[in-house]
């Protein structure tokens, strides 16, 4: 796929992928206070984040912006410390997402939520380790916090927590587009989503 990304797409994209992941390591960091708070995160870090993601999504007309913003995501969550997955995630989520919106052409609203449903996913990525490195991943947590907070993080994670979080990530990123939509209703207008 060649890109024909002029100077103002890429500012675009640029400006748009530090205020998400501003959203979301904010919201992250919020989480992490309490053990239930990771286990919501998955929820409530879509919701927040759609807002930025769906004015984003009000500038975006052209292929690749979408695959760049998610691939600067996911190395900018690499540098933060988190585990790579939701770098590799992203390499392969953000280029069916992009492609989902380019099929709606960037206006329908039907593509835009399910675009920012498949893009949201990548974020799963930062629970990967809990669930399948889980010895290593809570050794490493312990170096920061207490007992009595790994023992809940423990007992609020089963394996099956980890479908259930893939579903909060689908659902907040619905709540995230509405809401999105809503408070940016001129931006839609003006960009024609409909």
């Amino acid at each position: 796929m060649k890109l024909n990304l002029n100077t103002k797409d890429l500012i675009n994209v640029g400006v748009f992928t530090v205020l998400y992941i501003a959203v979301v390591a904010v919201c992250g960091q919020l989480g992490a206070l309490v053990p239930i708070g990771q286990v919501l995160g998955p929820f409530y870090i879509p919701a927040l984040a759609g807002i930025v993601f769906m004015l984003f999504l009000t500038r975006v007309t052209k292929p690749g912006m979408v695959t760049i913003m998610g691939v600067l995501v996911g190395l900018l969550v690499l540098a933060t410390g988190q585990a790579y997955w939701v770098l590799v995630l992203a390499v392969i989520l953000a280029p069916l997402a992009d492609l989902i919106l380019s099929l709606g052409g960037y206006k329908r609203w039907i593509n835009t939520v399910l675009g920012y449903i498949v893009f949201s996913q990548m974020l799963i990525g930062t629970v990967i380790p809990l669930f399948f490195a889980r010895d290593a991943y809570l050794a490493r947590l312990g170096e920061r916090k207490d007992a009595a907070w790994i023992q809940s993080m423990i007992e609020l994670t089963p394996n099956w927590m980890f479908a259930v979080m893939i579903g909060e990530l689908a659902v907040g990123a619905v709540v995230g587009a509405y809401v999105g939509r809503a408070l940016l209703k001129k931006h839609f207008e003006r960009a024609g989503i409909a």
